[in-house]
């Protein structure tokens, strides 16, 4: 075997430590220290095994087959428990020390059979092995070196120390692809409690337009959003009317990498067809009469940004078509065009409807169905999500009192009670409705009377719970009182009086058992001229 001169060996050395300090993945760092070991003994085959995570056996993980390299191949992992000291790999491994074969296919002391087996199956007969154990400065092995067909060998204390070198860099390549991951969770992990972060800061301020989500059934859908939010996959928003569809789009919009460009939103149902087409794909000026300029659509309004197509069910068929090669090819040709524009849009659709329903119907085309609902999300009902109806319902009254300049009222146990058993129909968007004009007819300090649906006025359970308090009082005695204000006045004047006396006068208490805040309860006292000297 010829002997390599001395300074090729430690230059060819240097270069490849330098090649393995910048390799971090495991298959790379292996090919690369596979390659290098070679490249040291000019070497035509070769095999790194690994220590696998449980310590019980060396994988092969890595095959040289001269200049290829083999994704699939014969050889078998090494299973620590069932050694066999007779065969050279296991001989090297157990003692630690290095197997070196000059002629393979000559009688050597070694039980080479299974080797003979594999390069027959490879179609090769090597001349000479050299099993290398790899144990790093730990004194730890940690995987196998394995050259077949070798032309040099000289410096047994550089290849000591590349071998060493080897160990150290595979050591550390494992840990990296075994943490890898638990550090790629980790950091997703913290960017979801970054932006649940974010969220629930936006929640305090009085302009927060996010989704407000306390249900079980409304946090599973943000879950599943949160997969995608960074991710550039169009969303389909099924729901019904009502639900906050626009709410999410705006979500998902001001949460992903596009949150600083523009976020452009259409109602597919909102205009007739033939504008429709205009208003999203833009026209030339003379495309058509009336076509007096140039007109930018909205895709190309919202090139780097969001395009949300509310009611999408709705599109007409041709436009549908359009649509569909946007999405596939992200061009388009505006009316009266002879060019193609290419933009970067990410599309959220929305619909109430039933999709599945319109394509048996041939209202909605499926290629369009299946293109959009590569991630589907569906908001849940109102009265599906109850435990929202509240923390809702306070987020309107702050945003309603806010735009009126004062301090919000608050809800009474009746209202809210109330408010829990209502179904609904038009979801969170009527939520918004009952609680603003509840706000605009309260006394700005309490709510404590609401209305539902149209024109239907809740005054009449006040007034037969008054009749249920005090008996003395009935429908046909109402009219000579001078007014339900002043019934209720007297009433409440009377329930703090009672809450008082039981507390002792003290306010801290009462206020807490009438779920009002301690301002609030000093502001009734003082309207209604309630003090502990007076009482006694």
């Amino acid at each position: 075997m010829s002997l390599a001169k001395s300074d090729n060996l430690n230059n060819a050395l240097l270069a490849i430590s330098q090649s393995l300090a910048d390799r971090s993945q495991l298959a790379l760092t292996l090919d690369a220290i596979l390659a290098a070991a070679r490249q040291l003994t000019f070497a035509d085959h070769g095999i790194i095994y690994v220590l696998d995570q449980t310590g019980q056996a060396l994988l092969p993980i890595v095959v040289h087959h001269n200049e290829h390299i083999l994704a699939e191949h014969p050889w078998q992992p090494l299973t620590l428990e069932s050694i066999d000291e007779t065969d050279p790999f296991s001989f090297a491994i157990q003692n630690g020390e290095v197997v070196l074969i000059n002629d393979l296919y000559q009688y050597n002391g070694y039980q080479c059979d299974e080797i003979y087996q594999n390069e027959s199956i490879l179609n090769r007969k090597s001349k000479n092995l050299l099993a290398w154990p790899l144990i790093d400065n730990e004194k730890n092995t940690v995987g196998l070196l394995v050259l077949f067909d070798l032309n040099v060998i000289n410096d047994e204390a550089s290849l000591t120390c590349f071998c060493q070198m080897a160990a150290t860099n595979i050591r550390q390549a494992v840990w990296l692809e075994k943490y890898g991951y638990m550090i790629k969770e980790l950091s997703e992990d913290n960017a979801s409690l970054a932006r649940e972060n974010n969220q629930l800061k936006q929640r305090k301020q009085s302009q927060y337009s996010g989704p407000i989500a306390e249900s079980e059934v409304m946090l599973n859908a943000l879950i599943r959003l949160d997969k995608v939010l960074s991710l550039p996959v169009d969303v389909l928003i099924r729901g019904e009317t009502g639900v906050g569809k626009e709410v999410i789009a705006k979500y998902i919009h001001e949460n992903s990498n596009r949150s600083k460009q523009a976020l452009i939103v259409q109602n597919c149902a909102a205009i007739p067809e033939q504008l429709l087409e205009s208003e999203l794909f833009g026209h030339k000026k003379g495309a058509f009469t009336g076509a007096d300029k140039d007109k930018i659509g909205l895709f190309e309004a919202a090139d780097g940004g969001t395009l949300f197509l509310d009611e999408i069910g709705d599109m007409p068929l041709l436009l549908q078509a359009k649509l569909l090669r946007v999405l596939q090819e992200r061009k388009f040709r505006p009316i009266g065009g002879n060019k193609e524009i290419s933009v970067d849009v990410r599309v959220l659709a929305a619909t109430h409807a039933n999709l599945m329903e319109k394509i048996k119907k041939n209202e909605f085309r499926a290629d369009l169905f299946y293109r959009l609902n590569v991630f589907p999300i569906t908001i849940p009902p109102l009265r599906e999500r109850t435990e929202d109806i509240i923390p809702l319902s306070e987020h309107f009254i702050k945003l309603v009192s806010a735009s009126m300049n004062i301090e919000p009222p608050v809800l009474n146990k009746q209202v809210r009670k109330q408010l829990l058993e209502y179904s609904y129909p038009g979801n969170v968007r009527e939520l918004k409705n009952i609680v603003e004009r509840a706000v605009f007819l309260s006394d700005f300090e309490t709510i404590a009377s609401i209305e539902f649906g149209e024109n239907e006025v809740t005054q009449n359970k006040e007034i037969k719970i008054q009749s249920e308090i005090d008996p003395a009082i009935n429908e046909t005695d109402l009219p000579e009182m001078a007014s339900l204000k002043n019934i209720v006045g007297n009433y409440e004047k009377n329930v703090l009086i009672d809450c008082l006396n039981a507390c002792n006068w003290q306010t801290k208490r009462v206020a807490e058992h009438l779920a009002l805040p301690l301002s609030t309860l000093n502001h009734k006292m003082k309207k209604h001229n309630i003090s502990s000297e007076q009482i006694l």
